[in-house]
């Protein structure tokens, strides 16, 4: 595939100007240009596609999909599940604006080539709104560069955005970038920042959200790459915030990526570092919502701890969360004996053939943890959990050795929001007005869509924001410039 590194002049001109070549940015170039503008992308790195590389797939109502697989799922049911979920804290237009594009985009896509299939997030998810590419996400990205190379949008790889320039009036005219040593002027009426977040940048996290301990949080986007650079463009040029602090976090998570699978099951016991239970296992099914429990503890870590029984049951049976289980072959389940030993010997997790060997390496004594799995194993005999209400189905007693212990800690998957934008997806300044030409999509721009906690029943939803937000910017930037 033919691609453009750099610029080869200093002074380009375009239509529009889309910064960051991610979900959002290519959807809205892509989209852009099937309106007739003449589009240019400016991408930091030497390679397309962003976080969207690592995303499952987009969420979507009544789409082509759904309806081949006979599955009900409206656009007011998906409307009513993000706001009731958030308590009506978002941006309702622009929630309800997203979702109704969200079965056309599948559409789009699939008529570009792109086969999906609806997993489940979770046991018994209903309705089925996850649409997961059958080739991965990175076959979407694919399918946007061939759409740019044919349609003559040019990506600018090793090239970044350093600031908008607006004119006297206050619309966008241009802007200056960066490839190498050389400065780029770039002349265009429309700009369309998507440049992923900020959870790439520490310092950026620890500002908006001073609470959380990054010693042990784990932060998986594309360090030193998504560190804000679209939010400083568009603050400062006026553009107000909203949904700063906003983050895509998951847990427990564990570096001990062999145990991931089985660490974070609701079948184990976590406990913290006083070696106590502080929440149902079982909000395992929403990772996002057992993070904020993990929050509250000391130092915001925990040990999640299971036995051999429990480890030969999910060799047998599988994992219990569905989409988790997709990730663990059985190949892999073969292989977890020595997957552990590997990872205790670097000291990422403990197998020991007693409570005192365990409770060593958590740092706790050991009459206390003893008196916590003791208390916890009674209530697996009687079936009911007298702390948090378990499931008693995964109410499964640790008494076979040896036994583990998996370290884990919040993660960091993406940053939502930041640059405030209304339904149309146009910036909007601290007046409350749009900065004319200037648009944002994907996980800049999502602060009005999701709140502090992912819903776990939207599953998909920043990679179908970035997808949705990035055809809405992509259209009405056409629309602005006459196209």
């Amino acid at each position: 595939m033919k691609q453009k590194v750099a610029a080869k002049t200093k002074n380009l001109e375009s239509d529009i100007v889309v910064i960051g070549a991610g979900g959002g940015g290519l959807a809205a170039a892509v989209t852009a240009a099937e309106k007739g503008a003449r589009v240019i992308v400016l991408e930091k790195r030497t390679m397309p596609g962003g976080a969207t590389n690592f995303a499952e797939g987009p969420f979507a109502a009544e789409s082509p999909t759904q309806k081949r697989f006979n599955v009900t799922c409206t656009n007011d049911e998906l409307f009513n599940i993000q706001m009731y979920y958030n308590h009506w804290t978002l941006n309702a237009k622009q929630v309800r604006e997203i979702i109704n594009k969200s079965g056309d985009t599948i559409r789009w896509l699939e008529k570009k080539g792109i086969e999906f299939y609806l997993p489940m997030m979770y046991p018994n998810q209903s309705p089925l709104e996850w649409h997961n590419p059958t080739k991965g996400c990175p076959e979407i990205i694919k399918t946007f560069m061939k759409d740019c190379e044919q349609s003559g949008v040019e990506v600018l790889f090793k090239t970044s955005a350093k600031k908008i320039i607006l004119d006297k009036s206050g619309k966008v005219s241009g802007v200056i970038a960066k490839a190498g040593n050389k400065e780029i002027s770039l002349k265009t009426d429309s700009v369309i920042i998507a440049t992923g977040g900020y959870g790439g940048s520490s310092r950026l996290i620890k500002k908006y959200n001073p609470t959380f301990n990054l010693k042990n949080i784990r932060v998986n986007m594309l360090k030193n790459l998504h560190n804000g650079d679209g939010l400083r463009m568009a603050f400062e040029i006026g553009a107000d915030n909203d949904g700063l602090g906003k983050l895509i976090l998951h847990g427990p998570t564990t570096a001990a990526r062999p145990a991931f699978g089985l660490a974070i099951e609701a079948n184990c016991v976590w406990v913290n570092k006083n070696g106590e239970r502080f929440m149902q296992e079982s909000a395992s099914f929403s990772p996002f919502e057992a993070c904020n429990g993990l929050l509250r503890q000391p130092d915001q870590v925990c040990f999640s701890i299971f036995d051999e029984a429990l480890m030969q049951y999910s060799l047998i049976n599988g994992l219990e969360r569905p989409f988790q289980s997709s990730l663990h072959s059985k190949r892999m389940h073969s292989q977890w004996d020595e997957a552990f030993k590997q990872e205790a010997a670097q000291d990422r997790m403990v197998i020991s053939d007693s409570w005192d060997g365990i409770a060593k390496w958590i740092g706790v004594k050991p009459d206390d943890l003893k008196a916590t799995i003791e208390e916890y194993n009674a209530c697996c005999d009687k079936k009911h959990d007298d702390q948090f209400a378990k499931n008693p189905k995964n109410l499964m007693a640790l008494r076979k050795p040896p036994y583990y212990a998996v370290r884990c800690a919040p993660g960091i998957l993406s940053t939502f929001g930041g640059v405030k934008t209304n339904h149309r997806m146009e910036v909007i300044d601290k007046t409350d007005s749009p900065i004319k030409g200037l648009y944002a999509a994907g996980n800049d721009a999502a602060g009005g869509f999701c709140g502090s906690t992912y819903n776990v029943r939207l599953a998909g939803a920043g990679c179908g924001f970035a997808f949705n937000s990035g055809r809405i910017a992509g259209e009405n930037a056409a629309s602005y410039i006459g196209k």
